[in-house]
């Protein structure tokens, strides 16, 4: 079965973030030292229950659980949300307070700013806060990671989902991070329309790991289909003023899935928005009409959600699949904030200044750019030349198939997507394919 996502043409723009993340797997149960944003440091052991004041877009929040794990750049504090048990990391820059509140774990607090109040969050609400107007730079420098503050590395994920964006170099911005140590902030500038199903499978494994050692952005140009999902599992989403993300349909063939397979891909999309503390059913209105989503905001801003219109403000309808903007992504708090410029990112992120540790991200974007490129540009020739071969006699034209065909090898090994893509036969089939062609100039030769 030849599965793929749409490639719907919209082009509205979206950015979304929430800095305490839900975690998946299953965490060791390690404790040790934690670093405050005031430079102490907590102790404690794993299972000590803690009260954790921490801030979120300029705003104070305290939440209560157990510690899971630690490290100098973050902590893991398993907490109840309703009816739910999800384990929520939280950066050490945003760390101001830890109070130990089980009185047979040990532990020591340095000193801290006071604690505020707990703010009030009911089950079906959402409290994250929000950025609603232009936000600009300020000039004081971030200080290097060995200080507590983290690196950033940007990586433009462009392009069809599966060729141009990949896992491949998700996976490579997360190697130059981890130079650095965990906690690192890594940005993806997310402008694409989609793409296969298959890299899709690959990516959402790939985010998962990432997402246990760094702080993950999406900041959204464009994000649809396939594009949509992987922003989705994010630590935090941004938008651009003009940015869109949803449409996540799975087509089989020309027809889109259904059935048992439709259910599964429902679940999956529900299980990865949890999986950065965002409401299933917006995610699952992305993927297929008949899912209704509406919601509810109160005077401070909370949100209830409903998988009916019942709410004051309707997302999706049953007339087509769901794809939020920048502004109805901020007011339904589904976005973390809006950002056009690195100095208005740098806000949201509450950094100081947007300082960037290298170029390396750029680097392995442009250079994998850069091989699509020349691969579109070099394999319909190299095709022709198989088709066609060039020369005066057999012998020669049989020389230029081997060259063809060895080309057309060097390339599936370098930029197998593209290949792919192009409709070129298996690695498999061009090798056989080369072994014929060398044994039949052979015969020619000798004869």
């Amino acid at each position: 079965m030849n599965t793929h996502w749409n490639l719907p043409s919209a082009s509205r723009k979206l950015a979304t973030a929430s800095v305490a993340l839900a975690i998946f797997a299953t965490t060791p149960a390690i404790a040790g030292d934690v670093k405050l944003a005031s430079g102490g440091v907590w102790r404690g052991d794993a299972g000590a229950q803690v009260r954790v004041t921490y801030t979120l877009n300029s705003k104070e929040l305290t939440l209560e659980g157990k510690v899971v794990k630690t490290d100098k750049a973050f902590i893991v504090v398993e907490v109840t949300e309703g009816t739910k048990t999800v384990k929520k990391t939280i950066s050490s820059y945003d760390l101001k307070k830890i109070e130990t509140l089980d009185v047979t774990a040990a532990a020591s607090t340095a000193p801290a700013t006071p604690t505020a109040p707990k703010t009030p969050t009911a089950p079906t609400t959402s409290t994250a806060a929000t950025t609603s107007k232009p936000v600009t730079a300020a000039t004081s420098p971030v200080v290097a990671s060995s200080s507590g503050v983290p690196n950033i590395f940007v990586l433009p994920w462009e392009g069809m989902v599966g060729l141009g964006a990949r896992h491949n170099e998700i996976e490579a911005i997360g190697i130059e991070a981890d130079k650095y140590g965990p906690g690192q902030i890594i940005v993806l500038l997310v402008d694409s329309p989609g793409g296969m199903v298959v890299e899709g499978d690959r990516v959402h494994e790939t985010m998962k790991k990432l997402r246990e050692r760094h702080r993950v952005v999406a900041w959204i140009k464009k994000a649809i289909s396939a594009a949509a999902f992987t922003s989705l599992h994010c630590d935090e989403i941004y938008f651009m003023r003009c940015g869109a993300l949803g449409s996540i349909t799975m087509f089989a063939g020309q027809t889109a899935i259904s059935g048992k397979e439709l259910d599964a891909w429902l679940d999956k999309l529900g299980e990865v928005c949890e999986y950065g503390g965002r409401p299933a059913v917006v995610g699952q209105a992305m993927v297929t009409n008949p899912i209704l989503c509406s919601y509810d905001r109160d005077e401070e801003g909370n949100i209830t959600w409903y998988d009916t219109l019942e709410g004051k403000y309707d997302l999706s309808d049953a007339s087509q699949n769901l794809t939020l903007n920048a502004e109805n992504a901020l007011h339904c708090k589904f976005s973390d904030g809006t950002a056009d410029t690195v100095a208005e990112l740098a806000v949201c992120l509450q950094l100081k200044e947007w300082k960037e540790v290298s170029d390396i991200g750029r680097k392995i974007h442009a250079n994998w750019q850069k091989l699509v490129s020349d691969c579109e540009d070099s394999v319909p020739r190299v095709l022709n030349d198989l088709q066609n071969p060039s020369g005066s006699n057999a012998i020669e034209q049989a020389q230029s198939q081997v060259k063809a065909l060895t080309k057309l090898l060097e390339w599936w090994r370098k930029c197998e997507p593209c290949v792919m893509m192009a409709g070129v036969p298996s690695e498999e089939a061009l090798e056989k394919g080369l072994e014929e062609a060398k044994k039949r100039l052979k015969d020619m030769k000798k004869d």
